[in-house]
């Protein structure tokens, strides 16, 4: 299905929008869903024999976990975000791999791994808000105030919101977990 140029626009300002008012916690799930959607669509470009499909969707998988890598906050996120860490280089590897020998089983694997930790984000953020205390530091912060346009999602967790006067390009997301 081929969108005209102003359908293209009104369908930009509506993910420009979407982005905007999400909670940090949906950001996170929506990084995730764009992973899985460009690794399946690797997938099939594998099964078609399409390899610019297959080299494309790859890369731009690589490109958010590499984002959700860079972004983790090593001082307050210890060890979790030390074990995501592992987590995403594992999957970086397996992507790779699947690029340079059209490895089903490989992308599959990794779909499967976004799939598992894009579930445990919607978990959370489907708990009440009533559930979600400082008390317990798997769970996310309520509704807490930080400086320089941050918002705290858990004690290892903050992300920045999108800001009208920064440059897309360089924004990031400042993730533990």
């Amino acid at each position: 299905m081929s969108l005209n140029l102003n359908q293209q626009q009104q369908y930009n300002k509506y993910l420009e929008t979407q982005v905007k008012t999400a909670s940090p916690i949906q950001l996170v799930c929506m990084l995730y869903d764009g992973a899985i959607k460009f690794a399946n669509l690797a997938l099939t470009g594998i099964k078609e024999g399409n390899i610019e499909k297959k080299t494309v969707n790859i890369v731009k998988t690589e490109k958010i976990i590499s984002e959700l890598r860079i972004s983790l906050n090593f001082d307050k996120g210890g060890e979790i975000a030390a074990n995501l860490d592992r987590l995403y280089d594992f999957m970086y590897t397996y992507l790779i791999e699947a690029n340079a020998n059209d490895d089903i089983t490989k992308l599959e694997h990794v779909i499967k791994m976004l799939l598992s930790l894009r579930e445990s984000w919607q978990s959370i953020a489907n708990k009440p808000a009533a559930l979600v205390t400082p008390s317990n530091p798997a769970q996310p912060v309520a509704q807490q105030q930080q400086p320089s346009s941050a918002i705290k999602i858990s004690p290892y967790t903050s992300v920045k919101q999108p800001s009208e006067q920064t440059d897309k390009s360089n924004e990031r997301f400042d993730l533990a977990c």
